[in-house]
């Protein structure tokens, strides 16, 4: 059984280029089109449902106020323990990670220095931006960056920027 090769399309001349790019550029105005109708599809969605969840949100909210009210003012419901299972579901208190705050009075860097070394850390890193823009002012040259172990790169990309000139509805094949 002989395998049969399919070939690649291949861009051989400018007008070959011309073409590609003219479907590029009536590719993207469709799509751009595609892409309006779906965020105006979506917008009306939005509207359509965003009053109910708003409404259902607050009343969740209150409600939820009112059932922590009426925990905080009930302890013996739960006895020792932080929840208790009601009809409807669970309601109950949960303990948060620990934390610290400060005191009223102290910021971080009056706590800062206060503390024994051993509960400060200091974070050292390169200042590449500072390294470029010193190589660019010509402050550093390739071997004292070199001696610091690096080196400024550029990468290039192609890029193509179809005119949007073509008729959101033409497509060309």
């Amino acid at each position: 059984m002989s395998r049969i090769r399919l070939t690649k399309p291949v861009i051989s001349t400018r007008a070959d280029a011309e073409k590609a790019l003219g479907e590029i550029a009536a590719h993207t105005a469709t799509l751009n089109g595609l892409k309006a109708q779906l965020d105006a599809q979506l917008t009306a969605a939005r509207q359509t449902f965003e009053g109910q969840i708003d409404v259902l949100g607050k009343s969740i909210e209150e409600k939820s106020g009112l059932l922590q009210q009426w925990a905080e003012a009930n302890p013996e419901e739960f006895g020792k323990a932080k929840s208790i299972e009601l009809l409807h579901g669970r309601l109950g208190f949960r303990t948060g990670m620990p934390k610290l705050k400060t005191l009223a009075g102290w910021t971080w860097d009056k706590v800062v220095g206060a503390l024994d070394s051993a509960w400060v850390r200091v974070k050292s890193e390169a200042d590449k931006e500072g390294m470029i823009a010193a190589h660019i002012r010509g402050d550093l040259d390739d071997a004292d960056l070199r001696a610091a172990g690096v080196r400024v790169v550029q990468d290039e990309s192609f890029f193509v920027e179809p005119k949007m000139e073509e008729p959101a509805g033409r497509i060309v094949a």
